[in-house]
């Protein structure tokens, strides 16, 4: 097997790249190339892709995301590769989470169509959201560098709490006024511990939650369930389970996460799965 490698080399569990080509070979896998993650490497990922090549990709679920983005919809099929801090994406696939493990059973694998979600062109392998987690990763950017990402995590999402915004949105029109709105690729259930979880991606359907409390002690008690995997945040959210959504907000611009990103998208914002438009080998 040929494949392009993506990788990110400022990763802080990034492997040289002689490491990585004596992992592929034991796997009787040939890297044709190796392309990192920076300034210009989509182009140098675009000749590739066009071809309709194996690109591998190692990395975290927002190094994932962001080349899935680019081979949705092509010839070229995508091989995920754990080596992030969060690895949903790949663990929801059911692929080891063993680099090796990983690649020593590509030989055994077909190619396969799963579904990707959109949020205004940009698209998602996992999940999107409005309000309180987008707030918080823009709260711990700007504190990560003085003192640390975890650290910078707990008090960005303290901080995040106290300071806490309602959106007024309309969907199907309805209107809400919530803290969080929850988007995500195919079916998730609010039910295990860790927060969420998913069977399968190819079920052709976005899930949203939408939180009906507008209280900072509620929201603290919906945090606290998700972590002991509680059922009864359950009762806190209103579901639906759509194939497209339009969100319209009181606001021209407003974050929104995506897969451990954010950005700041115009209003509204128009929310897509697209199902089956991704090949992967995992």
């Amino acid at each position: 097997m040929k494949v392009i490698f993506v990788y990110n080399p400022k990763s802080g569990s990034a492997l040289e790249k002689r490491e990585l080509r004596k992992k592929c070979q034991t796997a009787n896998i040939h890297i044709e190339a190796f392309i990192a993650i920076g300034d210009g490497f989509e182009k140098k990922l675009a000749t590739y892709i066009a071809r309709g090549k194996f690109i591998a990709v190692l990395g975290g679920d927002g190094t994932i995301s962001t080349v899935a983005g680019y081979t949705t919809s092509t010839k070229a099929t995508l091989i995920p590769l754990p080596g992030g801090t969060l690895n949903h994406f790949t663990r929801d696939l059911g692929i080891p989470q063993d680099i090796d493990e990983a690649l020593a059973r590509l030989s055994t694998l077909k190619p396969r169509t799963i579904d990707i979600a959109s949020v205004n062109g940009t698209h998602f392998i996992n999940n999107s959201s409005i309000g309180l987690y987008p707030a918080s990763l823009r709260s711990r950017q700007e504190i990560e560098s003085k003192i640390g990402k975890w650290p910078a995590a707990v008090a960005a999402s303290w901080r995040t709490l106290i300071r806490f915004k309602t959106y007024r949105i309309t969907i199907d029109a309805t209107t809400f006024h919530t803290p969080f709105i929850f988007v995500g690729n195919n079916r998730y259930t609010l039910s295990q511990p860790g927060g969420t979880e998913r069977t399968r991606l190819d079920d052709g359907i976005l899930t949203v939650y939408i939180a009906k409390t507008q209280s900072r002690l509620v929201l603290l008690k919906i945090a606290l369930f998700a972590l002991i995997g509680r059922t009864k945040q359950l009762d806190e959210f209103s579901e639906y389970h759509p194939s497209s959504i339009t969100i319209q907000a009181n606001k021209s611009m407003i974050s929104v996460s995506h897969d451990g990103e954010f950005s700041r998208l115009s209003t509204p914002l128009q929310y897509t799965l697209h199902p089956k438009k991704l090949t992967i080998l995992g």
